[in-house]
C-alpha cells in the first residue's frame, strides 16, 4: 500500500515561527545597521584574491565579461568588471553596466509581494483565487493556494510555461498565456505537500500585483521597490536598452542578441552588482535603507525563515531551503563556517547571476556574468569572496579547510543494498539506470538515458563505511531513501570551497509497468515540431531547435519519454489512457521543476502532441515543396506552417512575416523577417513559416 504525507498545515505571517523569531533576536542584537565590528577594514585580502578569482574564472569560461560588488558594513567596498562589456568598443563593464540577473528577479517579486502584505493589500496565506478567480475554474484544487506557496515554491504548479517566454523584444501577452496555461493544466501535486522551484509561481505574482493595484508589475517595481532603494541602474525590458547601458553577450566573438525574459517576476531584470548590494543592505536593516523603510522588520524575519520545515522533505538540502523568494535561508558555504546566509542564484539564456547576503555580519555580494559563465560558478566565487571577507573583519578566525576528499573504505554490499540501488530512476529532464557490472555484482554503474541509449555517467561505485555507494578515490557518492510510498536517489557531493558536502534528492526509482498500448508504441520513435507561439521565441531560434521527440526507457517497460530542448528527457506515465501520458515525479527540492502532461490532440486530420501549454505537428505528415512555386497559408488558429525541401534548391520566401531555414538536425541555417527573401536551402532541410492567422503566401523552389 502507498503510505502519503499530509499537506503542512498553513501558518500565518502575525505569529511568526520560532525559527524566525530566533532570527529577528539574532539580528537585533547584531545592531541597528547588523553590520560587523571591522566597519572600517579595507578588506584588501578579500580584494585581492576575489580580483585573481575572477579574473581566472573569466579566462577558463571564455564569458565576455563578469561584473561584481561587496557591500560591508555601510556601504559598497569593492566593485569591479572584468573582461569586456562591448568587445567591439573595447570597454569594460562599470559600475552602471547593466546585466540580466534570471531568477534573481524573484526577489523582487517576493519584496512586491510582501510590502503588499504589509499594506494589507495582499494575505500572505489566502486563497489566491480571492485575487485572481479564473485559476480555480477547472480544476479547484488551485482555491488550495496562497501567496506564500508561489513565494515557497510548494504551490503544487507544474513549473514553467516555455512558450514565448524568452524573445527577441519583449511581448506582455506572456502574462495572459501564463495564467490560460496554469488555469488549463492540473497541478502536479498537492498544494503546500512540499516544495520543488516554479517558475509559473512567481509569474502569478505579476498577476497579483497588477489585480490589488491597478499597476503593470513593472510600474509598481519600479515605483514602490526599485525607486525606494535607489536603484538608479535597474530596469525591465519593456523596450530594447540603449547600447552602451547593457553588457553585450557573444557565441565566440559574435555578437548575439539582446533577449528579454518575459516573465518579470521570475527572470526579467536587468540591474547592476552595485544596485543589488542596496537591496541586500535592506535585509541587513531590517527593511529599511538609508532612512527609507521599504518592508517590515516581520516581513524581512519572515522571508528568511526556512519554509520548508514542517514540509515532506526526507533529505533536507542546504541550497534548497527555501525562504520567501529566496533559494536557501541556510546558505551552506556560509553555515559551515557558522555565519547565517541568505540566497538566490539565477540564470537566463543569456546572463546569470549570484546573490548572497550575510545579513548578522552585515556582509552582501553580488556577481553577475554573461553566458557561458553560468550561476554555478557566480555563486562559488561569491562565496569565495565572503569567506574572505569574514576573515577580514574577524567574525570567522580561519577560512576553512577542505574535507577529506577521499572515498572511505569499501564493505561488502548485501542484496537488499544492491536490490534498493540497482533499477531506473527520473528525474525532471533525466532518466537514470544503476547497474552491477556483469562481473562484479558489488560494482555499481550510474548512466544517463541519452538519444536512446545509456551513457555511462560514474563506474565501479561500491559500498563504503559511510553507508553510500563512491567510485575509487572519490568523495562525492549515491545512496537511496524511502520516503512518501518511494523510493529516492540521493547524491553527495563536496561542494563549496571544498570545505562541506551537501546531499540533494536527485531522483526517483520507477517500478515497471503494463506494456505499452498500440497507440503508444505507435508514437514511440517519431518526433513532432513547434506550431505555436512568437517567431521570435527562442523556442525556434536557439540550438536544439523545435523538436518534440518521443521515446521510451530501454529495459523498462510502460513509459514514455518526451525530449526536447527546455525539457530534457522528461517520463511520463502513459498506462491510463491512449491519449493521455501523466507527470508522475513527486520530488522535493528541485528533482521534479518543470513537469507537464503529454497528450495526443487531433489538428487538422492529423495526430499532434501537446505538451504542457505547448502544441507540437508530426515531422512525418510535414509537406514537401515542389519545383516551382507553393502557395502557404497560414490556417485559422494561426499555427506555424512547415515545409520541407528534398533536394539543393534556391528558396524565394514572399508573404512570410517571419522564417527559419533549419538543416536535417533542426539546426537553425538562415532566418529572416524581410519579404520576399531568398536563401539556399541544402537537401533535407525544413522551412518553418509565420504569418497572421488565414494570412498566405508563396514559396518558389528554384533547383540548383
Amino acid at each position: 500500500m502507498r503510505t502519503t504525507v499530509a499537506p503542512r498545515p498553513q501558518r500565518g505571517r502575525i505569529a511568526l515561527s520560532l525559527v524566525a523569531l530566533v532570527l529577528a533576536v539574532l539580528v537585533v542584537l547584531a545592531g541597528a545597521a547588523g553590520a560587523a565590528p571591522a566597519r572600517t577594514n579595507s578588506y584588501a585580502r578579500t580584494i585581492a584574491d576575489g580580483r585573481a578569482a575572477a579574473q581566472t574564472l573569466l579566462a577558463q569560461s571564455g564569458a565576455a565579461s563578469l561584473s561584481l560588488a561587496l557591500y560591508a558594513g555601510d556601504g559598497v567596498v569593492w566593485q569591479e568588471g572584468f573582461g569586456y562589456a562591448d568587445k567591439a568598443a573595447q570597454t569594460k563593464p562599470g559600475a552602471d553596466t547593466m546585466y540580466g540577473i534570471g531568477s534573481v528577479s524573484k526577489m523582487f517579486a517576493a519584496v512586491a509581494a510582501m510590502k503588499l502584505v504589509d499594506q494589507g493589500k495582499l494575505g500572505l496565506d489566502a486563497p489566491l483565487v480571492r485575487y485572481l478567480p479564473s485559476l480555480g475554474v477547472r480544476y479547484p484544487v488551485y482555491g488550495q493556494v496562497t501567496l506564500r506557496m508561489l513565494l515557497d515554491h510548494s504551490s503544487g504548479l507544474p513549473g514553467t510555461t516555455f512558450a514565448d517566454a524568452v524573445t527577441a523584444t519583449y511581448f506582455p501577452g506572456y502574462l495572459q498565456e501564463v495564467l490560460d496555461a496554469v488555469a488549463a493544466e492540473r497541478p502536479k501535486t498537492t498544494p503546500g505537500l512540499f516544495s520543488v522551484y516554479c517558475n509559473d509561481g512567481f509569474t502569478l505574482v505579476e498577476a497579483l500585483v497588477a489585480a490589488v493595484t491597478g499597476k503593470t508589475y513593472a510600474e509598481y517595481v519600479k515605483d514602490e521597490v526599485l525607486a525606494p532603494l535607489g536603484m538608479d541602474h535597474s530596469a525591465y525590458p519593456v523596450r530594447p536598452f540603449a547600447k552602451g547601458t547593457y553588457a553585450e553577450v557573444y557565441d565566440g566573438d559574435e555578437l548575439m542578441p539582446q533577449l528579454v525574459v518575459n516573465s518579470f517576476g521570475s527572470g526579467g531584470l536587468f540591474t547592476t552588482p552595485s544596485d543589488l548590494a542596496k537591496l541586500g543592505a535592506m535585509f541587513i536593516d531590517h527593511g529599511v535603507l538609508g532612512g527609507t523603510r521599504v518592508l517590515t522588520a516581520d516581513s524581512v524575519a519572515e522571508m528568511g525563515t526556512d519554509q520548508t520545515l514542517g514540509s515532506f522533505n526526507p533529505v533536507p538540502c542546504g541550497r534548497l531551503t527555501y525562504g520567501l523568494g529566496w533559494d536557501t535561508v541556510v546558505q551552506p558555504g556560509l553555515e559551515a563556517v557558522g555565519v547565517l546566509g541568505w540566497s538566490k542564484d539565477g540564470d537566463s539564456d543569456t546572463y546569470h547571476c549570484g546573490f548572497i547576503v550575510a545579513p548578522q555580519a552585515g556582509l552582501v555580494v553580488a556577481v553577475t556574468s554573461v553566458t557561458p559563465l553560468g550561476s554555478d560558478a557566480c555563486m562559488a566565487l561569491g562565496e569565495r569572496i565572503l569567506l574572505h571577507a569574514l576573515a577580514d573583519q574577524g567574525t570567522i578566525r580561519r577560512l576553512p579547510k577542505p574535507v577529506k576528499a577521499a572515498a572511505p573504505k569499501t564493505r561488502p554490499a548485501t542484496a537488499a543494498q544492491l536490490a534498493a540501488m540497482t533499477g531506473y530512476w527520473a528525474s525532471s529532464g533525466a532518466v537514470f539506470r544503476t547497474a552491477a557490472a556483469p562481473d562484479d555484482p558489488q560494482a555499481l554503474t550510474l548512466a544517463l538515458l541519452a538519444g536512446g541509449d545509456w551513457v555511462p555517467l560514474v563506474e565501479g561505485q561500491r559500498l563504503r563505511v559511510d553507508g553510500r555507494f563512491h567510485a575509487d578515490g572519490s568523495p562525492n557518492s549515491v545512496s537511496t531513501i524511502a520516503a512518501g510510498g518511494r523510493r529516492y536517489l540521493v547524491s553527495t557531493e563536496v561542494k563549496g570551497a571544498g570545505h562541506y558536502r551537501e546531499s540533494n534528492l536527485v531522483a526517483q526509482k520507477l517500478q515497471p509497468l503494463p506494456e505499452l498500448t498500440a497507440a503508444w508504441k505507435a508514437r514511440v520513435g517519431h518526433v513532432w515540431l513547434a506550431a505555436d507561439g512568437r517567431a521570435d521565441a527562442t523556442d525556434y531560434s536557439a540550438a536544439g531547435g523545435p523538436v518534440l521527440a518521443v521515446g521510451d526507457i530501454p529495459g523498462l517497460p510502460g513509459y514514455v519519454t518526451a525530449a526536447s530542448r527546455m525539457y530534457g528527457d522528461q517520463v511520463v506515465d502513459p498506462s491510463e489512457s491512449d491519449s493521455l501520458g501523466s507527470m508522475l515525479l513527486q520530488i522535493p527540492g528541485n528533482g521534479s521543476r518543470n513537469l507537464e502532461d503529454l497528450s495526443a490532440e487531433r489538428h487538422d486530420g492529423e495526430e499532434w502532441m501537446k505538451w504542457g501549454s505547448s502544441l507540437f505537428r508530426p515531422l512525418d505528415t510535414v509537406p514537401a515543396l515542389t519545383t516551382g512555386a507553393n502557395a502557404v497559408t497560414i490556417g485559422a488558429e494561426g499555427h506555424t506552417e512547415w515545409r520541407s525541401v528534398a533536394a539543393t534548391a534556391t528558396v524565394t520566401i514572399a508573404g512570410a512575416s517571419a522564417w527559419y531555414l533549419y538543416d536535417a538536425g533542426f539546426a537553425v541555417l538562415d532566418a529572416g523577417t524581410a519579404s520576399p527573401a531568398s536563401v539556399s536551402a541544402p537537401a533535407g532541410s525544413y522551412l518553418a513559416l509565420f504569418g497572421p492567422a488565414g494570412s498566405s503566401g508563396t514559396v518558389t523552389v528554384t533547383a540548383r
